[in-house]
């Protein structure tokens, strides 16, 4: 089970309730700023820990993929505007075991930009490029490379 965003919060939220309710019937005499200051830290601290925990649960990890572990990123282009993230996984999922996608969109307008990045688990690129560069999605071709590094600005 992956705990995601909504969970982890739940559970920081119980935990600074816990620990609001622990410092504030305690003998105590604290003022209210100071036992919920207290209790967030001791959220902060658990809920990172707890969710760590979960997800890395004996029961997923008890089946080991028989597909190679290694990663590789693919760029995208000429990517339909209207297309999602879901969408561009379906399709290349026929392909290739896909573990995530990214749509690049404009910072001010949240518009799709036509091309996205792809990891693909697998060792070779060459047959998954050979398959989808070129290849038709929703009324448009694409064109397929290996993703280049992400160069640091110094």
């Amino acid at each position: 089970m992956k705990v995601g965003f909504i969970q982890c919060t739940v559970i920081s939220a119980i935990f600074a309730i816990a620990g609001y309710l622990l410092f504030s019937s305690a003998s105590i005499e604290a003022h209210v700023p100071l036992t919920v200051s207290a209790s967030l830290l001791i959220s902060g601290i658990l809920t990172p820990w707890l969710a760590s925990l979960l997800n890395n649960s004996p029961s997923e990890t008890a089946a080991p993929s028989t597909s190679s572990t290694t990663t590789e990123t693919l760029y995208v282009g000429n990517l339909p505007y209207r297309a999602n993230e879901s969408a561009v996984k379906e399709y290349f999922g026929s392909f290739v075991e896909v573990q995530s996608v990214r749509l690049m969109k404009d910072r001010k307008t949240g518009k799709r930009k036509g091309y996205g990045f792809i990891e693909v688990i697998t060792s070779d690129l060459d047959p998954v490029i050979a398959k989808t560069n070129d290849s038709v999605f929703q009324e448009r071709t694409l064109k397929v490379r290996p993703a280049k590094d992400k160069v640091e600005q110094v």
